[in-house]
């Protein structure tokens, strides 16, 4: 019967192996691949300058001769990108053993801890700031593993167009210091092939003479190291549908400040005289006027609608936060607000933060299965990625007395370490579990030597 099985199962998932194993790698392809990043990169590096306040305004604001041009931006795509990867990803990611497995959760430790929540935070960011990032893990020069976080302006990943879209190949762009060329490393299921860029055709025409050899060595994953993070399903910056608000409400402050400023050049109205130039110098040194009688002193001054700019001002703030599921905490709110109200008005942002954390997850997956390659090629361990539950921690104040409540409560309905994922200050619940079976040990132990 398993041998049916096994038979069924190779009949099956053979054409997919060799679909993907058939894949004619040679310069044509590199160069189409290259190109597709090129023509992508325009498009994308307007979110990155969004990101770091470079906004339309600053470039099509629209000047006016001896009047005030002072022009304001109002980064929100930078606020809003960095609360929601703090809140996601704020508090470290933990994970839990399903089958109670204490070494595979100290192999995943060891190997990742001193790095994967940095490492996790740049790549969500990157990854809200262009729609989509990627990961490219590697054995770095200790032996040890490791990963690191492209985006869209370096990396391009070919996916094979099926429902699991898997990476059929990727490639890296970059330069090195002090060194006007362009290198590119391009990752394939078995190597890494290197590559100089010369100049690349816009057209058709793929010349071989584009790209230098320079070399390649081969990696030990067996697929494509290189993970895609989406943004979303779209794979959309989560600000791209807004922007026209943020420049409406750059352009509309910037109208309202250059108004404003506009009144320092207010005009003095003489009627019924006439004064000499000198005159005017002793007006303003002495700070007194005198006209003959008959003679009436003004000043011309611009009359401002200040309660409708403040109405529409305070409109599109609305509709930004409201869109982007934000809220805005600058807003009056009780001091003693809490825990549980607090996540009912952060009820939009959580759902909108759920997607992404179902898209992490699958990441962390995807990262753990090459990370059990990577150990089973070095120390023959064989672990099941699929073992693992990834446990996700809002960055939200926290009622540790209401959470200590609720863990009395569970403790004979949950295990002891579920309860600790739900503790923020706990890394590692495995390893805190094992902490304190510990201390009661010994605190048995030296109960019973002083009993004796």
């Amino acid at each position: 019967m398993d041998r049916c099985r096994c038979a069924y199962a190779m009949a099956f998932f053979m054409p997919i192996l060799e679909r993907k194993n058939n894949l004619h790698i040679d310069e044509k392809l590199i160069l189409q691949c290259l190109l597709e990043l090129n023509k992508s990169i325009p498009a994308k590096i307007i979110y990155k300058d969004y990101y770091e306040g470079k906004h339309s305004i600053l470039s099509d604001y629209k000047m006016q001769d001896s009047r005030s041009n002072m022009k304001l931006v109002f980064n929100y795509p930078r606020k809003f990108v960095d609360n929601e990867v703090g809140y996601l990803l704020g508090k470290p990611v933990n994970y839990v053993s399903k089958s109670d497995d204490e070494n595979i959760i100290d192999a995943i430790d060891i190997n990742t801890s001193h790095w994967d929540k940095e490492h996790n935070i740049n790549l969500r960011k990157q990854s809200e700031i262009f729609g989509e990032a990627y990961e490219l893990n590697y054995i770095n020069t200790d032996g040890e593993f490791s990963a690191t976080v492209l985006n869209p302006l370096n990396c391009y990943v070919l996916e094979d167009g099926t429902a699991e879209r898997n990476a059929l190949l990727a490639i890296h762009k970059y330069k090195k210091h002090f060194d006007d060329k362009q290198y590119m490393d391009v990752y394939t299921d078995t190597e890494i092939l290197h590559y100089q860029i010369g100049t690349v055709n816009s057209g058709n025409s793929y010349s071989g003479g584009n790209l230098t050899y320079t070399g390649s060595h081969s990696h030990i994953f067996g697929r494509v190291p290189v993970l895609v993070c989406p943004a979303n399903s779209e794979r959309k910056p989560g600000f791209h549908d807004i922007i026209s608000l943020f420049d409406a409400y750059n352009a509309l402050n910037s109208d309202l400040v250059n108004e404003i400023a506009d009144h320092r050049n207010a005009y003095l109205i003489i009627e019924n005289s006439k004064l000499e130039e000198d005159d005017l110098g002793k007006m303003k040194e002495m700070g007194i006027i005198q006209v003959p009688a008959g003679g009436k002193v003004s000043w011309l001054t611009k009359d401002i609608n200040d309660s409708f700019v403040k109405n529409e001002l305070d409109n599109i703030e609305k509709k930004i936060y409201d869109l982007m599921d934000e809220v805005n905490f600058s807003e009056n709110w009780a001091s003693n607000t809490s825990s549980l109200a607090l996540r009912n008005k952060l009820l939009n942002m959580e759902n909108r933060v759920s997607i992404r954390e179902a898209i992490m997850e699958k990441v962390i997956k995807e990262r753990l299965k090459l990370l059990f390659i990577f150990l089973s090629k070095k120390e023959g361990s064989a672990y099941d990625y699929r073992d693992i539950s990834v446990k996700f921690t809002r960055n939200l104040p926290t009622d540790l007395t209401g959470l200590a409540d609720v863990i009395v409560k569970l403790t004979d309905v949950c295990s002891q370490e579920t309860l600790l994922t739900l503790l923020p200050f706990v890394e590692n619940p495995k390893l805190e579990v094992g902490k304190y079976k510990a201390e009661q040990k010994n605190t048995e132990t030296n109960e019973g030597e002083t009993t004796d």
